[in-house]
Protein backbone atom coordinates (compact mmCIF):
# COMPACT_ATOMS: atom_id res chain seq x y z
CA UNK A 1 0.00 0.00 0.00
CA UNK A 2 1.44 3.49 -0.69
CA UNK A 3 0.28 6.40 1.24
CA UNK A 4 2.32 9.68 -0.28
CA UNK A 5 2.96 8.58 0.52
CA UNK A 6 0.52 2.01 -2.95
CA UNK A 7 -1.91 -1.72 -6.24
CA UNK A 8 -5.31 -0.68 -8.26
CA UNK A 9 -6.07 -1.88 -5.07
CA UNK A 10 -9.05 -2.88 -3.24
CA UNK A 11 -7.96 -6.33 -2.82
CA UNK A 12 -6.26 -6.60 0.23
CA UNK A 13 -5.05 -10.29 1.26
CA UNK A 14 -3.76 -11.50 4.57
CA UNK A 15 -1.32 -8.46 4.24
CA UNK A 16 -1.43 -4.69 3.71
CA UNK A 17 1.96 -3.15 2.50
CA UNK A 18 2.68 0.70 3.10
CA UNK A 19 5.13 2.87 1.86
CA UNK A 20 5.71 6.06 3.38
CA UNK A 21 7.71 8.61 1.92
CA UNK A 22 8.83 11.58 3.94
CA UNK A 23 8.63 15.65 2.50
CA UNK A 24 11.94 17.01 1.34
CA UNK A 25 11.21 19.03 -1.93
CA UNK A 26 14.66 18.53 -3.84
CA UNK A 27 16.33 16.25 -1.30
CA UNK A 28 12.85 13.42 -2.65
CA UNK A 29 15.88 12.40 -4.91
CA UNK A 30 17.07 10.66 -2.40
CA UNK A 31 13.91 8.11 -1.33
CA UNK A 32 13.59 8.05 -5.00
CA UNK A 33 16.80 6.51 -5.71
CA UNK A 34 15.75 3.43 -3.45
CA UNK A 35 12.23 3.34 -5.09
CA UNK A 36 14.22 2.29 -8.24
CA UNK A 37 15.82 -0.05 -6.70
CA UNK A 38 12.95 -0.97 -4.83
CA UNK A 39 10.86 -0.94 -8.29
CA UNK A 40 13.66 -3.27 -10.06
CA UNK A 41 12.38 -6.05 -7.29
CA UNK A 42 8.95 -5.60 -7.96
CA UNK A 43 8.66 -4.90 -11.47
CA UNK A 44 6.65 -1.56 -10.81
CA UNK A 45 6.10 0.02 -7.24
CA UNK A 46 2.36 0.36 -7.88
CA UNK A 47 1.72 -3.29 -6.89
CA UNK A 48 2.23 -2.15 -3.49
CA UNK A 49 -1.19 -1.88 -1.83
CA UNK A 50 -1.02 1.76 0.14
CA UNK A 51 1.25 4.88 -0.75
CA UNK A 52 1.40 7.52 1.77
CA UNK A 53 3.39 10.79 1.68
CA UNK A 54 4.02 14.10 1.20
CA UNK A 55 6.84 14.40 -2.16
CA UNK A 56 4.74 15.78 -5.23
CA UNK A 57 6.59 13.77 -7.48
CA UNK A 58 5.51 10.44 -5.78
CA UNK A 59 2.09 11.10 -6.56
CA UNK A 60 2.75 10.26 -10.32
CA UNK A 61 3.68 6.67 -9.03
CA UNK A 62 0.10 6.28 -8.82
CA UNK A 63 -1.65 8.94 -11.16
CA UNK A 64 -2.81 6.49 -14.25
CA UNK A 65 -0.83 6.80 -17.81
CA UNK A 66 -3.03 7.93 -20.30
CA UNK A 67 -1.17 5.83 -22.87
CA UNK A 68 -0.62 2.43 -20.89
CA UNK A 69 -3.53 0.72 -18.81
CA UNK A 70 -2.83 0.12 -15.37
CA UNK A 71 0.06 1.79 -15.17
CA UNK A 72 1.43 4.81 -13.27
CA UNK A 73 2.35 8.36 -14.85
CA UNK A 74 5.87 7.64 -14.25
CA UNK A 75 7.98 4.40 -12.82
CA UNK A 76 10.29 5.11 -10.40
CA UNK A 77 12.79 4.72 -12.58
CA UNK A 78 11.59 7.64 -14.55
CA UNK A 79 11.47 10.49 -11.30
CA UNK A 80 15.10 11.26 -10.49
CA UNK A 81 15.26 12.19 -14.27
CA UNK A 82 12.40 13.99 -13.61
CA UNK A 83 14.36 15.74 -11.05
CA UNK A 84 16.82 16.59 -13.53
CA UNK A 85 14.71 18.03 -16.01
CA UNK A 86 12.71 19.98 -14.44
CA UNK A 87 14.07 20.55 -10.61
CA UNK A 88 13.74 24.49 -9.94
CA UNK A 89 10.12 24.42 -12.34
CA UNK A 90 8.38 21.62 -10.54
CA UNK A 91 6.07 22.67 -8.90
CA UNK A 92 2.71 24.51 -10.37
CA UNK A 93 3.03 24.65 -13.74
CA UNK A 94 4.45 21.66 -14.28
CA UNK A 95 2.24 19.03 -12.29
CA UNK A 96 -1.29 21.11 -13.79
CA UNK A 97 0.85 20.10 -17.48
CA UNK A 98 1.41 16.03 -16.41
CA UNK A 99 -1.70 15.40 -13.96
CA UNK A 100 -3.68 17.59 -16.09
CA UNK A 101 -7.71 16.99 -14.84
CA UNK A 102 -7.05 13.64 -13.18
CA UNK A 103 -8.32 13.22 -9.66
CA UNK A 104 -8.03 11.42 -6.44
CA UNK A 105 -10.72 8.35 -6.85
CA UNK A 106 -8.76 7.19 -10.42
CA UNK A 107 -5.05 6.61 -8.59
CA UNK A 108 -4.30 3.51 -9.47
CA UNK A 109 -3.59 2.92 -5.66
CA UNK A 110 -4.76 3.82 -2.40
CA UNK A 111 -3.09 6.84 -1.80
CA UNK A 112 -3.66 9.00 1.52
CA UNK A 113 -1.76 12.57 1.29
CA UNK A 114 -1.14 14.94 4.22
CA UNK A 115 -1.85 18.62 4.17
CA UNK A 116 -2.84 21.69 6.65
CA UNK A 117 -6.24 23.91 6.30
CA UNK A 118 -4.91 27.04 8.00
CA UNK A 119 -8.51 28.56 8.03
CA UNK A 120 -9.70 25.73 10.35
CA UNK A 121 -6.11 24.36 11.58
CA UNK A 122 -6.97 21.27 11.18
CA UNK A 123 -4.86 18.62 9.04
CA UNK A 124 -6.70 17.79 6.28
CA UNK A 125 -5.80 13.52 4.71
CA UNK A 126 -6.80 13.12 1.06
CA UNK A 127 -6.94 9.42 0.34
CA UNK A 128 -8.34 7.79 -2.11
CA UNK A 129 -11.17 5.50 -0.30
CA UNK A 130 -13.47 8.74 0.02
CA UNK A 131 -17.08 7.15 0.03
CA UNK A 132 -18.15 9.56 2.79
CA UNK A 133 -16.36 12.57 2.04
CA UNK A 134 -16.66 13.13 -1.92
CA UNK A 135 -15.13 16.53 -1.40
CA UNK A 136 -11.44 15.37 -0.95
CA UNK A 137 -12.12 13.85 -4.06
CA UNK A 138 -10.07 16.79 -5.70
CA UNK A 139 -7.85 16.99 -8.45
CA UNK A 140 -4.01 15.20 -7.76
CA UNK A 141 -2.48 18.69 -9.45
CA UNK A 142 -4.19 20.70 -6.61
CA UNK A 143 -3.39 18.35 -3.61
CA UNK A 144 0.01 18.00 -4.83
CA UNK A 145 0.42 21.95 -4.92
CA UNK A 146 -1.80 21.69 -1.45
CA UNK A 147 1.31 19.41 0.47
CA UNK A 148 4.09 21.39 -1.00
CA UNK A 149 3.31 24.95 -0.02
CA UNK A 150 5.91 25.27 2.31
CA UNK A 151 5.48 28.13 4.89
CA UNK A 152 8.44 31.14 3.92
CA UNK A 153 8.98 29.07 0.62
CA UNK A 154 5.48 29.29 -0.89
CA UNK A 155 2.35 30.93 -0.84
CA UNK A 156 -0.85 28.83 1.07
CA UNK A 157 -3.02 27.42 -1.92
CA UNK A 158 -6.60 28.42 -1.97
CA UNK A 159 -9.11 25.79 -4.33
CA UNK A 160 -12.49 25.01 -4.28
CA UNK A 161 -14.00 21.38 -4.73
CA UNK A 162 -17.69 20.18 -5.33
CA UNK A 163 -18.90 18.28 -1.95
CA UNK A 164 -21.18 16.40 -4.40
CA UNK A 165 -24.54 17.97 -3.54
CA UNK A 166 -23.33 21.06 -5.77
CA UNK A 167 -22.10 22.85 -3.05
CA UNK A 168 -18.05 24.70 -3.15
CA UNK A 169 -16.11 23.16 -0.19
CA UNK A 170 -13.14 25.67 0.14
CA UNK A 171 -9.36 25.02 0.73
CA UNK A 172 -6.74 26.68 2.35
CA UNK A 173 -3.87 25.05 2.27
CA UNK A 174 -0.47 24.47 3.39
CA UNK A 175 2.58 22.02 3.46
CA UNK A 176 1.96 18.62 4.55
CA UNK A 177 5.04 18.80 6.71
CA UNK A 178 2.70 21.07 9.42
CA UNK A 179 0.69 17.79 10.01
CA UNK A 180 3.86 15.57 9.79
CA UNK A 181 6.81 15.53 7.95
CA UNK A 182 7.33 11.72 8.78
CA UNK A 183 3.69 10.55 7.79
CA UNK A 184 4.35 6.65 9.36
CA UNK A 185 1.86 7.09 12.04
CA UNK A 186 -0.81 9.03 9.85
CA UNK A 187 -0.45 5.67 7.46
CA UNK A 188 -1.63 3.40 10.44
CA UNK A 189 -3.85 5.19 11.52
CA UNK A 190 -5.26 5.55 8.51
CA UNK A 191 -5.13 2.49 7.90
CA UNK A 192 -6.13 0.50 10.61
CA UNK A 193 -9.12 3.30 11.25
CA UNK A 194 -10.25 4.69 8.42
CA UNK A 195 -10.22 2.45 5.86
CA UNK A 196 -11.68 -0.35 7.37
CA UNK A 197 -14.92 1.69 7.74
CA UNK A 198 -15.04 2.25 3.95
CA UNK A 199 -13.78 -0.42 2.42
CA UNK A 200 -14.56 -4.00 3.62
CA UNK A 201 -11.34 -5.36 2.10
CA UNK A 202 -9.75 -3.80 4.92
CA UNK A 203 -11.58 -5.13 7.65
CA UNK A 204 -9.55 -8.00 8.48
CA UNK A 205 -7.20 -5.30 9.43
CA UNK A 206 -7.20 -4.24 13.14
CA UNK A 207 -5.58 -1.31 15.28
CA UNK A 208 -1.98 -2.37 16.49
CA UNK A 209 -2.46 -5.69 13.95
CA UNK A 210 1.26 -5.20 12.73
CA UNK A 211 1.08 -8.88 11.80
CA UNK A 212 -0.46 -7.94 8.91
CA UNK A 213 0.71 -4.77 8.19
CA UNK A 214 4.28 -4.08 6.13
CA UNK A 215 5.57 -0.46 6.58
CA UNK A 216 8.29 0.58 4.63
CA UNK A 217 8.96 4.32 5.85
CA UNK A 218 11.70 5.95 3.09
CA UNK A 219 13.14 9.26 4.75
CA UNK A 220 14.65 12.31 2.91
CA UNK A 221 17.87 12.65 5.12
CA UNK A 222 18.29 14.65 7.83
CA UNK A 223 21.45 17.11 8.53
CA UNK A 224 24.12 16.35 11.04
CA UNK A 225 22.87 18.97 13.95
CA UNK A 226 24.98 17.85 16.29
CA UNK A 227 27.19 20.85 18.07
CA UNK A 228 24.90 23.29 15.75
CA UNK A 229 22.66 25.24 18.48
CA UNK A 230 24.17 25.74 21.90
CA UNK A 231 22.01 27.06 24.95
CA UNK A 232 24.51 29.93 25.68
CA UNK A 233 23.91 31.09 21.67
CA UNK A 234 20.74 30.96 21.20
CA UNK A 235 19.50 32.33 24.55
CA UNK A 236 20.38 35.65 23.07
CA UNK A 237 18.26 35.26 20.05
CA UNK A 238 14.67 36.79 19.49
CA UNK A 239 11.82 35.72 16.88
CA UNK A 240 13.57 37.55 14.12
CA UNK A 241 16.84 35.13 14.74
CA UNK A 242 14.44 32.05 15.18
CA UNK A 243 12.36 32.75 11.92
CA UNK A 244 15.04 33.26 9.46
CA UNK A 245 13.56 33.11 5.91
CA UNK A 246 13.94 30.33 3.84
CA UNK A 247 13.80 26.72 4.18
CA UNK A 248 17.37 27.01 6.72
CA UNK A 249 14.47 27.96 9.62
CA UNK A 250 16.10 27.26 13.13
CA UNK A 251 12.80 26.24 14.62
CA UNK A 252 12.00 24.06 11.41
CA UNK A 253 15.48 22.46 12.32
CA UNK A 254 14.73 21.28 15.68
CA UNK A 255 11.16 20.66 15.04
CA UNK A 256 11.77 18.17 12.04
CA UNK A 257 14.56 16.82 13.49
CA UNK A 258 12.31 16.20 16.94
CA UNK A 259 9.40 14.56 14.70
CA UNK A 260 11.52 12.68 12.80
CA UNK A 261 13.13 10.70 15.11
CA UNK A 262 9.80 10.44 17.86
CA UNK A 263 7.43 8.65 15.03
CA UNK A 264 10.34 6.80 13.93
CA UNK A 265 10.98 5.87 17.42
CA UNK A 266 7.01 5.41 18.28
CA UNK A 267 6.04 3.05 15.07
CA UNK A 268 9.45 0.76 15.75
CA UNK A 269 8.26 0.40 19.22
CA UNK A 270 4.50 -0.59 18.59
CA UNK A 271 6.38 -3.22 15.96
CA UNK A 272 8.95 -4.50 18.35
CA UNK A 273 6.42 -4.53 21.30
CA UNK A 274 4.45 -7.11 19.50
CA UNK A 275 6.76 -8.84 17.98
CA UNK A 276 7.08 -7.82 14.31
CA UNK A 277 10.16 -5.75 14.09
CA UNK A 278 10.87 -7.12 10.56
CA UNK A 279 7.75 -5.58 9.09
CA UNK A 280 8.64 -2.24 9.58
CA UNK A 281 11.90 -0.60 7.76
CA UNK A 282 12.89 3.04 7.69
CA UNK A 283 15.32 4.18 5.12
CA UNK A 284 17.19 7.22 6.39
CA UNK A 285 20.29 9.08 6.05
CA UNK A 286 20.97 11.12 9.43
CA UNK A 287 23.95 13.14 8.29
CA UNK A 288 23.37 15.25 6.06
CA UNK A 289 26.42 17.86 5.27
CA UNK A 290 26.92 20.80 3.10
CA UNK A 291 24.32 21.23 0.21
CA UNK A 292 22.38 18.43 0.44
CA UNK A 293 21.26 19.33 3.62
CA UNK A 294 18.95 22.17 1.61
CA UNK A 295 15.66 21.40 0.05
CA UNK A 296 15.55 24.32 -2.17
CA UNK A 297 19.39 23.51 -3.91
CA UNK A 298 18.34 22.05 -7.75
CA UNK A 299 21.76 22.57 -9.22
CA UNK A 300 23.13 19.60 -11.20
CA UNK A 301 26.05 19.22 -9.08
CA UNK A 302 23.77 19.00 -5.54
CA UNK A 303 20.99 16.71 -7.42
CA UNK A 304 24.06 14.49 -8.09
CA UNK A 305 25.28 14.64 -4.85
CA UNK A 306 21.73 13.41 -3.91
CA UNK A 307 21.52 10.56 -5.94
CA UNK A 308 25.48 9.20 -4.22
CA UNK A 309 23.42 9.60 -0.65
CA UNK A 310 20.59 7.42 -1.97
CA UNK A 311 22.69 4.27 -3.48
CA UNK A 312 25.09 4.51 -0.33
CA UNK A 313 22.32 4.54 1.85
CA UNK A 314 21.16 1.01 0.42
CA UNK A 315 24.66 -0.69 1.41
CA UNK A 316 24.83 1.00 5.23
CA UNK A 317 23.11 -1.18 8.04
CA UNK A 318 19.40 -1.25 9.22
CA UNK A 319 20.67 0.43 12.53
CA UNK A 320 23.08 -0.14 15.25
CA UNK A 321 21.55 -2.79 16.49
CA UNK A 322 20.76 -4.43 13.05
CA UNK A 323 23.66 -5.31 10.79
CA UNK A 324 21.46 -6.46 7.70
CA UNK A 325 22.12 -3.15 5.21
CA UNK A 326 19.15 -1.76 3.76
CA UNK A 327 19.46 -3.20 0.03
CA UNK A 328 19.14 -6.50 1.91
CA UNK A 329 16.27 -5.44 3.98
CA UNK A 330 14.55 -4.15 1.04
CA UNK A 331 14.83 -7.41 -0.88
CA UNK A 332 13.90 -9.46 1.81
CA UNK A 333 10.54 -6.73 2.39
CA UNK A 334 10.02 -7.51 -1.49
CA UNK A 335 10.12 -11.11 -1.21
CA UNK A 336 7.18 -10.98 1.25
CA UNK A 337 4.80 -8.82 -0.99
CA UNK A 338 4.66 -11.30 -3.58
Amino acid sequence: MTITNGTTSSEVGEMVTILSIDGGAIKGIIPDTILAFLEGQLQYIIKMVVVIGKILLHRMLSAPNPNKMNRPFYAASDIVGFYFDHGPKIFSPVLMENLGETRLHQTLTNVIIPSFDINNLLPTIFFKLIAKSPYLDAKMSDICISTSAAPNVFPPYFFENDDGTGNMHQFNMIDGAVASDNPALIALSTVTKRAAKLDPSFAKIKPLDVKRILLLSLGTGAANYEGKYKANEVAKWGAKEWLKQGYATPIVDIMSAASHAMIDDFTSTIYHALDDGNNYLRVQEPALTGSTTLMDDASEANMNKLVQVGENLLKKPVSKENPETNEEALKRMSAETE
